[in-house]
Protein backbone atom coordinates (compact mmCIF):
# COMPACT_ATOMS: atom_id res chain seq x y z
CA UNK A 1 0.00 0.00 0.00
CA UNK A 2 1.12 3.59 -0.67
CA UNK A 3 3.22 4.95 2.29
CA UNK A 4 1.40 8.58 2.14
CA UNK A 5 -2.23 6.48 2.28
CA UNK A 6 -1.02 4.74 5.59
CA UNK A 7 -0.05 7.91 7.24
CA UNK A 8 -3.44 9.79 6.14
CA UNK A 9 -5.21 6.74 7.84
CA UNK A 10 -3.69 6.60 10.87
CA UNK A 11 -4.11 10.49 11.42
CA UNK A 12 -7.91 9.80 10.78
CA UNK A 13 -8.09 7.25 13.09
CA UNK A 14 -5.96 9.10 15.64
CA UNK A 15 -8.28 12.92 15.49
CA UNK A 16 -11.37 10.87 14.98
CA UNK A 17 -11.66 10.58 18.92
CA UNK A 18 -11.62 13.91 19.51
CA UNK A 19 -14.71 15.63 16.97
CA UNK A 20 -17.49 16.66 18.56
CA UNK A 21 -20.87 17.33 16.92
CA UNK A 22 -22.02 20.65 17.31
CA UNK A 23 -25.53 20.12 16.83
CA UNK A 24 -28.99 19.64 18.80
CA UNK A 25 -32.45 18.70 17.60
CA UNK A 26 -35.67 18.13 18.62
CA UNK A 27 -38.11 14.82 18.30
CA UNK A 28 -39.93 14.05 15.61
CA UNK A 29 -43.15 15.68 16.90
CA UNK A 30 -41.31 18.72 18.23
CA UNK A 31 -40.48 19.41 14.57
CA UNK A 32 -44.05 18.83 13.32
CA UNK A 33 -44.77 21.78 15.50
CA UNK A 34 -42.62 23.95 13.63
CA UNK A 35 -43.72 23.16 9.74
CA UNK A 36 -40.79 22.93 7.08
CA UNK A 37 -37.18 23.71 7.04
CA UNK A 38 -37.78 27.53 6.14
CA UNK A 39 -39.23 28.40 9.01
CA UNK A 40 -37.11 26.47 11.55
CA UNK A 41 -33.78 28.43 10.49
CA UNK A 42 -30.41 26.94 9.95
CA UNK A 43 -29.06 23.16 10.40
CA UNK A 44 -26.00 21.40 10.21
CA UNK A 45 -26.72 18.28 7.81
CA UNK A 46 -23.75 16.83 8.76
CA UNK A 47 -24.33 15.49 12.36
CA UNK A 48 -24.46 12.48 14.40
CA UNK A 49 -27.41 11.43 15.79
CA UNK A 50 -27.92 9.31 19.16
CA UNK A 51 -30.37 6.14 19.35
CA UNK A 52 -32.76 8.12 20.49
CA UNK A 53 -33.27 10.89 17.66
CA UNK A 54 -31.15 13.40 19.56
CA UNK A 55 -27.90 14.78 18.63
CA UNK A 56 -24.81 13.90 19.88
CA UNK A 57 -21.69 15.87 21.91
CA UNK A 58 -18.87 13.70 21.55
CA UNK A 59 -15.78 13.10 24.05
CA UNK A 60 -13.13 10.21 23.80
CA UNK A 61 -14.64 9.73 27.85
CA UNK A 62 -18.43 10.58 27.63
CA UNK A 63 -20.88 10.96 24.94
CA UNK A 64 -24.31 13.15 25.69
CA UNK A 65 -27.12 13.08 23.45
CA UNK A 66 -29.77 15.92 23.84
CA UNK A 67 -33.19 16.11 22.67
CA UNK A 68 -35.78 18.65 22.98
CA UNK A 69 -39.16 16.75 23.80
CA UNK A 70 -42.61 17.92 23.88
CA UNK A 71 -44.32 17.01 27.10
CA UNK A 72 -47.17 18.31 28.55
CA UNK A 73 -47.74 21.69 27.09
CA UNK A 74 -43.55 22.30 27.87
CA UNK A 75 -40.54 21.63 25.95
CA UNK A 76 -38.07 19.57 28.00
CA UNK A 77 -34.57 19.12 27.66
CA UNK A 78 -33.03 14.94 27.74
CA UNK A 79 -29.93 13.61 28.28
CA UNK A 80 -28.66 10.69 27.87
CA UNK A 81 -25.20 9.86 28.58
CA UNK A 82 -23.05 7.15 27.09
CA UNK A 83 -19.46 5.37 27.73
CA UNK A 84 -18.09 3.22 24.53
CA UNK A 85 -21.41 2.60 23.71
CA UNK A 86 -23.55 1.83 26.45
CA UNK A 87 -25.41 3.67 28.52
CA UNK A 88 -24.27 5.39 31.69
CA UNK A 89 -25.85 4.84 35.56
CA UNK A 90 -27.41 7.88 34.81
CA UNK A 91 -27.37 8.40 38.93
CA UNK A 92 -23.73 8.57 38.45
CA UNK A 93 -24.08 11.76 35.93
CA UNK A 94 -24.28 15.27 36.86
CA UNK A 95 -24.84 18.17 34.10
CA UNK A 96 -25.55 21.77 34.13
CA UNK A 97 -25.92 23.72 31.01
CA UNK A 98 -25.62 27.79 30.55
CA UNK A 99 -27.79 29.40 27.57
CA UNK A 100 -26.81 31.82 25.82
CA UNK A 101 -29.57 34.08 23.74
CA UNK A 102 -29.38 36.69 21.77
CA UNK A 103 -30.22 40.04 24.26
CA UNK A 104 -30.92 38.23 27.21
CA UNK A 105 -29.02 37.49 30.32
CA UNK A 106 -27.54 34.21 30.21
CA UNK A 107 -29.79 31.29 31.91
CA UNK A 108 -27.91 28.34 34.11
CA UNK A 109 -30.26 25.12 33.38
CA UNK A 110 -30.07 21.93 36.37
CA UNK A 111 -31.35 18.65 35.63
CA UNK A 112 -32.89 15.65 37.49
CA UNK A 113 -32.57 11.59 36.94
CA UNK A 114 -35.84 10.77 35.09
CA UNK A 115 -35.55 6.61 33.63
CA UNK A 116 -32.74 6.44 31.88
CA UNK A 117 -31.80 10.03 31.16
CA UNK A 118 -31.67 13.56 32.93
CA UNK A 119 -34.39 15.94 32.07
CA UNK A 120 -34.74 19.60 32.58
CA UNK A 121 -36.04 21.25 35.61
CA UNK A 122 -37.15 24.45 33.15
CA UNK A 123 -39.00 24.44 29.56
CA UNK A 124 -36.80 25.30 27.08
CA UNK A 125 -38.96 28.12 25.45
CA UNK A 126 -38.55 28.75 21.53
CA UNK A 127 -36.87 29.95 19.76
CA UNK A 128 -34.55 27.18 20.14
CA UNK A 129 -31.68 29.48 18.88
CA UNK A 130 -28.94 29.71 21.45
CA UNK A 131 -25.54 29.31 22.88
CA UNK A 132 -24.68 26.20 25.39
CA UNK A 133 -22.34 25.86 27.46
CA UNK A 134 -22.32 21.96 28.74
CA UNK A 135 -20.44 21.18 31.81
CA UNK A 136 -21.07 16.97 33.05
CA UNK A 137 -19.21 15.33 35.98
CA UNK A 138 -19.09 11.64 35.28
CA UNK A 139 -16.81 9.04 37.93
CA UNK A 140 -15.20 12.22 39.04
CA UNK A 141 -14.30 13.71 35.93
CA UNK A 142 -15.57 16.91 34.68
CA UNK A 143 -16.17 17.02 30.74
CA UNK A 144 -16.93 20.34 28.62
CA UNK A 145 -18.94 20.46 25.33
CA UNK A 146 -20.08 23.73 23.78
CA UNK A 147 -22.79 23.73 21.55
CA UNK A 148 -24.30 26.46 19.34
CA UNK A 149 -27.22 26.36 17.39
CA UNK A 150 -29.43 28.72 15.23
CA UNK A 151 -33.61 29.29 14.61
CA UNK A 152 -36.05 32.02 13.16
CA UNK A 153 -33.32 34.83 12.86
CA UNK A 154 -31.93 36.91 9.64
CA UNK A 155 -29.79 39.27 9.52
CA UNK A 156 -30.52 42.73 7.78
CA UNK A 157 -27.69 45.34 6.85
CA UNK A 158 -28.77 49.08 7.94
CA UNK A 159 -29.60 50.02 4.62
CA UNK A 160 -31.81 47.17 4.02
CA UNK A 161 -33.82 47.96 7.50
CA UNK A 162 -33.78 51.90 6.17
CA UNK A 163 -35.53 50.73 2.46
CA UNK A 164 -37.76 48.61 4.20
CA UNK A 165 -39.59 51.02 7.00
CA UNK A 166 -38.90 48.86 9.74
CA UNK A 167 -38.94 50.86 13.22
CA UNK A 168 -37.91 49.48 16.84
CA UNK A 169 -38.90 50.04 20.19
CA UNK A 170 -37.63 48.86 23.89
CA UNK A 171 -40.23 46.44 26.10
CA UNK A 172 -40.64 48.34 28.97
CA UNK A 173 -43.14 48.11 32.25
CA UNK A 174 -46.69 50.09 31.90
CA UNK A 175 -50.23 49.56 32.31
CA UNK A 176 -52.53 48.17 30.09
CA UNK A 177 -56.35 49.50 30.40
CA UNK A 178 -59.24 46.79 29.61
CA UNK A 179 -62.08 48.18 27.72
CA UNK A 180 -65.52 46.83 27.05
CA UNK A 181 -66.74 49.11 24.35
CA UNK A 182 -70.62 49.69 24.14
CA UNK A 183 -72.65 50.97 21.38
CA UNK A 184 -74.49 54.56 22.18
CA UNK A 185 -76.20 57.14 20.43
CA UNK A 186 -75.63 60.76 21.05
CA UNK A 187 -78.55 62.90 22.67
CA UNK A 188 -79.00 66.66 24.32
CA UNK A 189 -78.25 66.77 28.23
CA UNK A 190 -81.68 67.16 29.94
CA UNK A 191 -80.99 70.75 31.33
CA UNK A 192 -79.66 71.90 27.56
CA UNK A 193 -83.49 71.67 26.29
CA UNK A 194 -86.06 74.90 26.32
CA UNK A 195 -89.71 75.03 25.49
CA UNK A 196 -90.40 78.56 24.36
CA UNK A 197 -93.45 79.79 25.88
CA UNK A 198 -95.57 82.38 24.93
CA UNK A 199 -96.61 83.92 28.26
CA UNK A 200 -99.96 85.82 26.88
CA UNK A 201 -102.72 83.98 24.82
CA UNK A 202 -102.05 86.00 21.19
CA UNK A 203 -101.38 85.96 17.45
CA UNK A 204 -98.14 85.66 16.27
CA UNK A 205 -97.14 88.88 14.36
CA UNK A 206 -93.55 87.89 13.50
CA UNK A 207 -90.79 85.84 13.49
CA UNK A 208 -87.39 86.66 13.98
CA UNK A 209 -85.37 82.76 13.80
CA UNK A 210 -85.72 79.96 11.77
CA UNK A 211 -85.22 75.91 12.32
CA UNK A 212 -81.36 75.26 12.58
CA UNK A 213 -80.23 79.10 13.31
CA UNK A 214 -77.94 79.57 16.27
CA UNK A 215 -78.90 81.72 19.04
CA UNK A 216 -77.82 83.97 21.73
CA UNK A 217 -79.33 83.91 25.21
CA UNK A 218 -81.13 87.39 24.98
CA UNK A 219 -81.83 87.25 21.12
CA UNK A 220 -85.20 88.14 19.81
CA UNK A 221 -87.07 85.08 18.87
CA UNK A 222 -91.12 86.26 17.74
CA UNK A 223 -93.64 89.02 18.14
CA UNK A 224 -96.47 88.60 20.05
CA UNK A 225 -100.15 90.46 20.72
CA UNK A 226 -101.83 89.92 23.66
CA UNK A 227 -104.80 88.75 22.93
CA UNK A 228 -106.61 90.78 26.16
CA UNK A 229 -104.30 94.17 25.80
CA UNK A 230 -103.99 93.96 22.06
CA UNK A 231 -100.30 94.96 23.20
CA UNK A 232 -97.27 93.74 21.44
CA UNK A 233 -94.47 92.37 23.28
CA UNK A 234 -91.18 90.41 22.53
CA UNK A 235 -90.16 86.81 23.55
CA UNK A 236 -86.66 86.36 24.12
CA UNK A 237 -84.25 83.41 23.94
CA UNK A 238 -83.63 82.11 27.70
CA UNK A 239 -80.59 80.15 26.52
CA UNK A 240 -77.77 80.34 24.21
CA UNK A 241 -78.38 77.32 21.86
CA UNK A 242 -79.94 76.40 17.91
CA UNK A 243 -83.05 76.44 17.44
CA UNK A 244 -84.18 72.45 16.13
CA UNK A 245 -88.61 72.61 16.85
CA UNK A 246 -90.60 75.67 15.73
CA UNK A 247 -94.17 74.98 16.00
CA UNK A 248 -96.17 78.37 15.37
CA UNK A 249 -95.83 80.48 12.04
CA UNK A 250 -97.10 83.67 11.40
CA UNK A 251 -100.67 84.75 12.59
CA UNK A 252 -101.59 81.68 14.23
CA UNK A 253 -102.37 81.82 17.99
CA UNK A 254 -99.80 81.61 20.28
CA UNK A 255 -101.25 79.90 23.45
CA UNK A 256 -98.60 76.96 24.36
CA UNK A 257 -94.60 76.11 23.16
CA UNK A 258 -93.87 78.27 19.87
CA UNK A 259 -90.49 76.49 19.42
CA UNK A 260 -87.39 74.61 21.04
CA UNK A 261 -83.88 75.70 21.55
CA UNK A 262 -81.07 73.09 22.28
CA UNK A 263 -77.82 74.20 23.62
CA UNK A 264 -75.19 71.60 22.35
CA UNK A 265 -71.91 73.01 23.93
CA UNK A 266 -72.48 68.93 26.04
CA UNK A 267 -73.79 66.61 24.93
CA UNK A 268 -75.01 62.80 26.33
CA UNK A 269 -73.87 59.70 24.97
CA UNK A 270 -77.24 56.97 25.93
CA UNK A 271 -75.21 53.90 26.11
CA UNK A 272 -76.35 50.40 26.05
CA UNK A 273 -75.33 48.02 28.62
CA UNK A 274 -75.72 44.05 28.16
CA UNK A 275 -75.82 42.11 31.70
CA UNK A 276 -72.07 41.28 30.79
CA UNK A 277 -70.92 44.89 30.81
CA UNK A 278 -72.90 46.03 33.54
CA UNK A 279 -70.90 43.86 35.90
CA UNK A 280 -67.75 45.85 34.98
CA UNK A 281 -68.87 49.00 34.90
CA UNK A 282 -68.68 51.87 37.83
CA UNK A 283 -69.43 55.60 38.01
CA UNK A 284 -66.23 57.87 37.42
CA UNK A 285 -64.70 55.37 34.34
CA UNK A 286 -63.05 57.13 31.91
CA UNK A 287 -64.06 56.28 28.24
CA UNK A 288 -62.91 57.04 25.05
CA UNK A 289 -65.84 57.74 22.95
CA UNK A 290 -65.50 57.86 18.61
CA UNK A 291 -67.91 57.84 16.12
CA UNK A 292 -68.21 54.82 13.80
CA UNK A 293 -65.61 56.33 10.84
CA UNK A 294 -63.13 56.93 13.23
CA UNK A 295 -62.91 60.62 12.06
CA UNK A 296 -62.81 62.09 15.47
CA UNK A 297 -62.73 60.89 19.56
CA UNK A 298 -63.22 62.36 22.87
CA UNK A 299 -62.48 61.59 26.33
CA UNK A 300 -65.44 61.53 29.07
CA UNK A 301 -66.36 59.45 31.69
CA UNK A 302 -69.45 57.48 33.12
CA UNK A 303 -71.86 59.52 35.41
CA UNK A 304 -74.73 57.53 35.16
CA UNK A 305 -75.72 53.97 35.26
CA UNK A 306 -79.51 53.04 35.33
CA UNK A 307 -80.77 51.10 38.34
CA UNK A 308 -83.07 48.63 36.07
CA UNK A 309 -82.73 47.28 33.12
CA UNK A 310 -85.29 47.42 30.32
CA UNK A 311 -87.33 44.66 28.61
CA UNK A 312 -84.43 43.77 26.65
CA UNK A 313 -82.40 43.28 29.50
CA UNK A 314 -80.11 46.28 28.29
CA UNK A 315 -79.23 49.11 31.23
CA UNK A 316 -78.38 52.88 29.78
CA UNK A 317 -75.39 54.37 31.30
CA UNK A 318 -74.69 57.91 30.35
CA UNK A 319 -71.55 59.56 29.63
CA UNK A 320 -70.96 63.58 28.78
CA UNK A 321 -69.50 64.86 26.04
CA UNK A 322 -67.82 68.44 25.57
CA UNK A 323 -68.81 69.81 22.09
CA UNK A 324 -67.70 73.05 21.45
CA UNK A 325 -67.40 72.82 17.75
CA UNK A 326 -70.65 70.78 17.17
CA UNK A 327 -69.25 67.84 16.16
CA UNK A 328 -71.79 65.00 18.36
CA UNK A 329 -74.68 65.90 16.63
CA UNK A 330 -77.84 64.44 18.62
CA UNK A 331 -79.23 60.82 17.15
CA UNK A 332 -75.55 60.22 15.53
CA UNK A 333 -74.53 56.62 16.16
CA UNK A 334 -70.56 55.94 18.40
CA UNK A 335 -68.89 53.42 19.89
CA UNK A 336 -67.52 54.02 23.60
CA UNK A 337 -64.26 51.92 25.39
CA UNK A 338 -64.94 51.58 28.63
CA UNK A 339 -62.23 51.75 31.23
CA UNK A 340 -63.08 48.74 32.95
CA UNK A 341 -59.57 47.73 34.76
CA UNK A 342 -56.24 48.69 34.49
CA UNK A 343 -52.87 45.77 34.58
CA UNK A 344 -49.96 47.03 35.77
CA UNK A 345 -47.56 44.74 32.92
CA UNK A 346 -43.82 43.81 33.86
CA UNK A 347 -43.11 43.80 30.03
CA UNK A 348 -45.65 45.43 27.70
CA UNK A 349 -45.57 45.94 23.54
CA UNK A 350 -47.20 47.64 21.19
CA UNK A 351 -50.28 45.93 19.99
CA UNK A 352 -48.91 46.64 16.16
CA UNK A 353 -45.69 44.28 16.65
CA UNK A 354 -47.34 41.13 17.05
CA UNK A 355 -47.00 38.69 14.20
CA UNK A 356 -48.35 35.32 14.25
CA UNK A 357 -45.11 32.91 13.40
CA UNK A 358 -45.44 29.41 13.40
CA UNK A 359 -49.55 29.41 14.83
CA UNK A 360 -48.37 31.39 18.13
CA UNK A 361 -48.03 35.24 18.82
CA UNK A 362 -44.26 36.38 18.02
CA UNK A 363 -42.55 39.26 18.24
CA UNK A 364 -39.34 39.98 16.66
CA UNK A 365 -36.08 41.24 18.73
CA UNK A 366 -33.44 43.29 17.12
CA UNK A 367 -29.61 43.05 18.59
CA UNK A 368 -27.72 45.25 16.27
CA UNK A 369 -28.20 43.78 12.76
CA UNK A 370 -29.35 40.61 13.76
CA UNK A 371 -33.39 40.11 13.88
CA UNK A 372 -35.12 36.70 15.69
CA UNK A 373 -38.45 35.74 16.25
CA UNK A 374 -39.40 35.34 19.93
CA UNK A 375 -42.99 33.68 20.19
CA UNK A 376 -44.56 34.85 23.26
CA UNK A 377 -47.05 34.38 26.10
CA UNK A 378 -49.97 37.22 25.83
CA UNK A 379 -51.76 38.92 28.81
CA UNK A 380 -53.90 42.02 29.49
CA UNK A 381 -54.55 43.95 25.84
CA UNK A 382 -55.78 46.88 24.20
CA UNK A 383 -55.35 48.81 21.03
CA UNK A 384 -52.69 49.98 21.45
CA UNK A 385 -50.57 47.75 24.17
CA UNK A 386 -50.34 43.55 24.81
CA UNK A 387 -49.17 42.73 28.19
CA UNK A 388 -46.76 40.02 27.96
CA UNK A 389 -46.58 37.20 30.17
CA UNK A 390 -43.46 35.51 29.13
CA UNK A 391 -41.30 35.23 25.95
CA UNK A 392 -39.69 38.86 26.29
CA UNK A 393 -37.18 40.45 28.79
CA UNK A 394 -37.23 43.36 29.49
CA UNK A 395 -35.38 46.44 28.18
CA UNK A 396 -35.44 44.33 24.90
CA UNK A 397 -35.28 46.01 21.65
CA UNK A 398 -38.53 44.64 19.18
CA UNK A 399 -39.63 46.11 16.17
CA UNK A 400 -42.77 47.56 15.95
CA UNK A 401 -43.62 48.84 12.15
CA UNK A 402 -43.18 46.47 9.30
CA UNK A 403 -42.58 43.10 11.00
CA UNK A 404 -43.74 41.56 8.39
CA UNK A 405 -40.81 41.74 6.35
CA UNK A 406 -38.54 40.35 8.97
CA UNK A 407 -41.38 37.32 9.16
CA UNK A 408 -41.22 36.80 5.36
CA UNK A 409 -37.21 37.17 5.09
CA UNK A 410 -36.83 34.60 7.97
CA UNK A 411 -39.60 32.39 6.16
CA UNK A 412 -38.00 32.58 2.66
CA UNK A 413 -34.25 31.94 3.53
CA UNK A 414 -34.21 29.92 6.95
CA UNK A 415 -32.20 32.37 8.33
CA UNK A 416 -29.05 31.29 6.53
CA UNK A 417 -27.61 33.74 4.99
CA UNK A 418 -26.97 37.87 5.35
CA UNK A 419 -27.99 40.64 3.24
Amino acid sequence: MNKTLIALLITQLLTLPFLSSTAMASDDNHEESHGDSHEQGHKDEHTQKGPHGGFLLTNNALNLELKLTQFAGNTELRIYGFNNNKAVDINQLDVTVNVQRLSEAPQLIRFKAEDDYLVSTVSVNEPHSFKLDVMARYRGAEINYHYEQEEGRTTLSEKAVERAGIKTDIAKAGSVELTDTLFGVIAPTAQSTVEVMAPYTGLVNDIFVSIGQNVKKGEKLASITNRETLQNYTIKSPITGVITEQYLKRGELASSALMQIVNLETVWVELSAFPDNIEKLAIGQSATVYDLHHHLNAQGEVFYIAPMMSGGHIARARIELKNPDGHWRPGMHVNSDISTAKVDAAVRVKAIAIQEFNGKPSVFIKSGNVFEVRPVKLGAKNSDWVEVLEGLSPNSEYVTQNSYVIKADILKSGASHSH
